[in-house]
């Protein structure tokens, strides 16, 4: 039970904190306007300086090459989620936003604010690695396909389904720019830089990285501050009368990481040929295939007004829901 009491303590603290930022809010120490700007300096400030932080951290190019296999373990998570999440929202027959939403809130999973510091209580000594070149693969896609996901959908022309004129849809190389941009984001330039900086052997002296640590491990309070004041501010509660809610977090946050665990075990041992992957590497990768909802999530929904109810109730709850499935899926691997 020793993973338990460390998730436990966690969660409390994590309680802890959304409760401050709930009650803030309700007393009315700050409303609305200061919770815009905890969220612009959370994206574009406090979250991208904690991944840079992590990654370059005792990070170079011989542990890159000895433990590859998790940036391996983690595109292959996040392909799975995709598709299975993609095909799930189809099954239940959502559209429009909602499935978008509803994706997004279920592929990503709190690996900054909870998986960070879970990982490294569990490994201490490979944490570090661990986190930094899982951060590569989960960032690129959390700010370009997860922010896409939270965009508004647009409705069809007319309401009536059908798609848009030849002479109104955007051109190739419109949408090839469009794509560009999404890479045009502080967090994803981060996780770049510090590639760069370990492929090239340099090293950040400690007299930057202490006060970057210090600055990014301000991320984690500040974020779940502003989500507990989020709670205060939107009707989140409505989403417990969604069934999708309760399907979706039994499948993605038990059936998904067992599921996943059992096929990473048989594929690694039956494979003819080396896999850099190890037992502990699979162990951690499952803990994060089983996270509660991204509480940027809830921020990239609420910055543009698209369903941000929905995605801060899906937080909330899987949060929550986390205590039980978390042990659920210790229990079994470890």
């Amino acid at each position: 039970m020793g993973q338990f009491g460390v998730m436990v303590g966690q969660l409390v603290g994590f309680l802890i904190m959304l409760m401050v930022g709930y009650g803030c809010v309700r007393l009315r120490f700050y409303g609305k306007t200061a919770l815009d700007g905890m969220c612009s300096l959370l994206l574009n400030v406090l979250i991208p300086v904690l991944v840079f932080s992590n990654a370059v951290d005792g990070t170079d190019r011989s542990h890159l090459e000895a433990n590859w296999g998790v940036m391996l373990l983690t595109a292959l998570m996040y392909g799975l989620l995709i598709l299975t999440f993609w095909a799930f929202a189809h099954l239940l027959r959502l559209t429009g936003s909602r499935s978008h939403v509803f994706q997004a809130s279920l592929v990503f999973g709190n690996a900054g604010f909870i998986g960070i510091p879970l990982i490294m209580a569990l490994w201490p000594r490979e944490g570090a690695i661990y986190v930094a070149l899982m951060s590569i693969i989960d960032q690129t896609l959390l700010w370009t396909y997860g922010v896409w996901l939270c965009e508004p959908v647009r409705p069809a022309v007319g309401g009536t389904g059908k798609n848009l004129p030849a002479a109104s849809r955007p051109s190739l190389g419109s949408r090839a720019l469009g794509l560009l941009r999404r890479f045009d984001n502080p967090a994803f330039i981060g996780v770049m830089v510090a590639l760069a900086l370990i492929l090239l052997g340099v090293k950040v002296p400690e007299l930057i990285l202490k006060p970057l640590h210090t600055i990014g491990a301000m991320a984690t309070p500040m974020s779940l501050i502003y989500l507990g004041g989020l709670f205060a501010l939107t009707k989140w509660w409505g989403v417990l009368r969604r069934y999708e809610l309760y399907a979706g977090l039994v499948a993605k946050m038990i059936a998904f990481p067992l599921a996943f665990y059992a096929l990473l075990t048989w594929a690694v041992g039956a494979l003819p040929f080396a896999v850099p992957v190890t037992h502990d590497m699979i162990l951690m990768i499952t803990v994060i295939a089983g996270l509660p909802t991204m509480t940027t999530i809830a921020m990239f929904t609420g910055r543009k007004n698209n369903m941000p109810e929905y995605a801060v109730g899906f937080v909330l709850v899987s949060t929550l829901f986390s205590l039980v499935s978390l042990t659920i899926v210790s229990a079994v691997v470890f």
